[in-house]
C-alpha cells in the first residue's frame, strides 16, 4: 500500500521559490516533488484530508477546499479534526460533514494540512496510528518549525497561509477551481493574514487571492463573521482578559490568562479566544504577548505568542513549549499547572527581554 519509504522523505522547503521574481503562480513548486505529491493523489480513491486539533481559519479553509478541488476531478475525500470547528466559521461549504475520526480507516492515502507534525492533530494520531504510520501521507504546510509527516512534503515559510500554498499546487498542477473551493481558500488566507494586514503578507498572496476572487470567492462573505461580529460573551470575555493583563519590561512584554472559571464569568466558550494575543499585541508599547489558557485540564497549558522583531515566537515556543509556528505568531503546551506554566515562560522572556 505505502510505496515511499517514510523515513527518506521528500520535501520541499521553500520550493526553490524566490518571491522576488516575475515568475508565475503556476511556475512556483518544484515540478520534480509536485509530480511525486500528484502520483500519490492520482492512485488514491478515497482520501482523508486532516486538520490539525484547536483548528482555526487556514486549517480547516485549507482542507475543506482541497477536498472541494478534489471531488472535482473523481476522488471521494473526507475531511476531519480531533476538535470542532469554531462557530464563527460556519459559512464555508462543507463544514457540516467535518468528522471528528477517521471510522473505518478505508483511506488510500492521508493528506495532512497546515501542521508538520503527526502529534499536532490530537486525537486523530492517537486513535489512528497505527494506521498514521502505515499510510501513506502527502503533508502541505507553511509553517518555518515544520519537520514534515509524509512521504512526500510540501513546506513553504514563505506562504502567508497554507491555503496559498494551495493556491500554489491547484495553479500549477491544472486542477479545477470552484467558488466553494475559492472561498475556503480564501478562508484561509484572510485569517492567517488578518485581512492582509500581517508582515506575512507578500505580492504572491495578493495575486494568490485575486485567483480566488476570479474563481467567485467574495471577501465579505469572510470578513463579516470573523472580524466584524462578536457575541456579547466574546466581548465580555475580550474585557477580561485585557483588564487581568499583566507587563513588564516597561511595558514591552505582555501576558494575561483565562481558565473554565475566566469562561463561566462571562458566558462563554473556548472557541471564543481567537487572536487574544494578537488583541494583546496591539496595545502600545507592546513588543511581545502572550495569552496563557486552561480549560478542561487543569494540568494543561496552552499559550499562544505574538511578537515583533527581533523576537522570534516560533524558535522560543518551540524551544520552551514543544510549539512552533512563525515568526511573528506561534503557540504551544506546557504540561503544567496555568500559574507554573506562566512563570516559566514569563521568566524567560524576562531574560530575553529585560537583561
Amino acid at each position: 500500500m505505502n510505496s515511499f519509504d517514510k523515513t527518506s522523505k521528500n520535501n520541499i522547503r521553500g520550493g526553490g521559490i524566490d518571491i522576488t521574481t516575475n515568475k508565475a503562480l503556476n511556475q512556483q513548486l518544484d515540478p520534480a516533488l509536485l509530480r511525486q505529491a500528484l502520483a500519490l493523489i492520482h492512485s488514491a480513491q478515497r482520501i482523508a484530508v486532516i486538520a490539525h486539533e484547536h483548528p482555526d481559519g487556514d486549517c480547516l479553509g485549507s482542507a475543506l477546499g482541497l477536498a472541494h478541488i478534489l471531488g472535482q476531478v473523481g476522488k471521494t475525500c473526507v475531511i476531519a479534526c480531533a476538535d470542532p470547528a469554531p462557530g464563527n466559521l460556519a459559512f464555508m461549504p462543507g463544514i457540516d460533514k467535518l468528522q471528528h475520526t477517521l471510522d473505518n480507516e478505508d483511506y488510500d492515502l492521508v493528506i495532512a494540512l497546515d501542521a508538520g507534525e503527526l502529534s499536532r492533530f490530537g486525537s486523530l494520531y492517537q486513535k489512528h496510528q497505527a494506521f498514521l504510520e502505515r499510510v501513506p501521507i502527502l503533508n502541505i504546510d507553511h509553517h518555518l518549525s515544520s519537520s514534515g509527516c509524509g512521504n512526500v512534503n510540501i513546506i513553504d515559510p514563505i506562504s502567508a497561509a497554507t491555503a496559498e500554498l494551495l493556491v500554489l499546487f491547484q495553479q500549477q498542477a491544472k486542477l479545477p477551481l470552484n467558488k466553494d473551493a475559492a472561498l475556503c481558500l480564501l478562508t484561509g488566507i484572510i485569517t492567517d493574514t488578518s485581512s492582509f494586514q500581517f508582515t506575512n503578507t507578500t505580492a504572491r498572496t495578493l495575486e494568490a487571492s485575486a485567483v480566488l476572487l476570479r474563481a467567485g470567492a467574495v471577501p465579505e462573505t469572510v470578513v463579516q463573521p470573523i472580524y466584524r461580529t462578536r457575541p456579547l460573551a466574546q466581548m465580555r470575555f475580550q474585557s477580561l482578559v485585557i483588564s487581568n493583563a499583566q507587563t513588564s519590561c516597561n511595558g514591552r512584554l505582555i501576558w494575561s490568562q483565562a481558565t473554565d472559571a475566566t469562561l463561566a464569568i462571562a458566558g462563554a466558550t473556548p472557541d471564543m479566544d481567537d487572536n487574544f494575543s494578537g488583541l494583546l499585541r496591539d496595545i502600545e508599547g507592546v513588543e511581545v504577548a502572550v495569552f496563557f489558557k486552561s480549560y478542561g485540564d487543569p494540568n494543561i497549558t496552552r499559550l499562544s505568542m505574538r511578537s515583533a522583531a527581533p523576537y522570534n515566537a516560533a524558535e522560543i515556543c518551540q524551544r520552551i513549549a514543544n510549539g512552533g509556528g512563525h515568526a511573528r505568531a506561534a503557540g504551544g503546551t506546557l504540561h503544567l499547572p496555568i500559574d507554573a506554566a506562566t512563570k516559566l515562560v514569563i521568566t524567560e522572556l524576562e531574560r530575553i527581554m529585560c537583561t
